[in-house]
């Protein structure tokens, strides 16, 4: 006795699959039959497969716009705090993510992705925030994670100035602190940490050479047994001049409401003290 074959129409197949988007495994759920049956079914109606991107999201997503100054301070961004990756190796859907306990850098990331692509931001048990950025194809640029800085980036003072903002506004430290304002990257990027030294003195800033300022398995919180993954290092700009000089040039290109908050405190210091002087 042969077995019964199970009918699904075209008209509903096209309607889950096409206007639903609904993955081959999901409709036969639906359908109450196999993934094979629906995909049987599929080809007995010529249908042509979407793309594993278009099945994952049912969203649109744009185009990256292209412009050059933008993806030097996404790439900074990336190089700093974010974690980017595609959902499979032939996949169009790349995912941008990072965890954060400041609400300020999840909306910072919304605002950043959210108008090329879906932006969730999720809070777990332990305050952090979680976000997830979920890009087409084009955003391809930030999925290696390259410590060596391009040479279009490098080579052009804007694109330089703009990589440093999204390195800085993912990374930095800028602030008053026993009414001197400071600023300080701390990192395991030691080529990051090398190319801001030379970008600094290129332009003239005055800043101490990088220092190591932890090791690889070194413990610094013994409550919680935290130690170092790799060596951590520093650079920093406190001569005043050449922080006010820093600061007034990486203002338009931060994006980070604390980091320009934080940004105008210090150039106000710096104005205070000079005039006190």
């Amino acid at each position: 006795m042969s077995r019964k074959k199970i009918a699904i129409s075209k008209v509903l197949l096209k309607k889950l699959y096409y206007k639903e988007k609904k993955s081959k495994y999901k409709i036969g759920d639906i359908c109450g039959c196999s993934f094979k049956t629906v995909l049987n079914r599929m080809r007995e109606y010529g249908m042509e497969p979407l793309s594993r991107s278009i099945i994952q999201s049912t969203y649109l997503k744009k185009d990256f716009s292209g412009d050059l100054t933008e993806k030097a301070y996404m790439i900074g961004f990336r190089l700093g705090d974010l974690n980017v990756y595609k959902t499979a190796p032939h996949s169009e859907v790349i995912v941008a993510r990072c965890n954060t306990t400041n609400d300020t850098q999840a909306n910072l990331l919304k605002r950043t992705f959210g108008k090329y692509g879906k932006v969730t931001i999720s809070k777990g048990k332990n305050e952090a925030f979680s976000v997830n950025c979920f890009l087409n194809g084009s955003f391809d640029f930030l999925v290696p994670k390259i410590l060596v800085v391009a040479d279009w980036i490098d080579e052009n003072e804007k694109y330089s100035t703009s990589f440093a903002a999204g390195y800085i506004d993912a990374e930095a430290n800028i602030g008053v602190y026993d009414n001197r304002a400071r600023f300080k990257i701390d990192t395991y990027d030691k080529h990051i940490i090398f190319w801001f030294y030379n970008w600094f003195k290129r332009n003239n800033i005055q800043c101490p050479k990088p220092i190591k300022i932890g090791y690889s398995g070194q413990i610094y919180d013994k409550n919680k047994g935290y130690k170092y993954n790799k060596d951590l290092w520093r650079v920093r700009v406190s001569e005043k001049s050449s922080l006010l000089k820093i600061l007034e040039v990486l203002y338009p290109y931060l994006k980070h409401t604390k980091r320009r908050s934080d940004a105008r405190k210090s150039i106000k210091n710096i104005h205070e003290r000079s005039t006190n002087n």
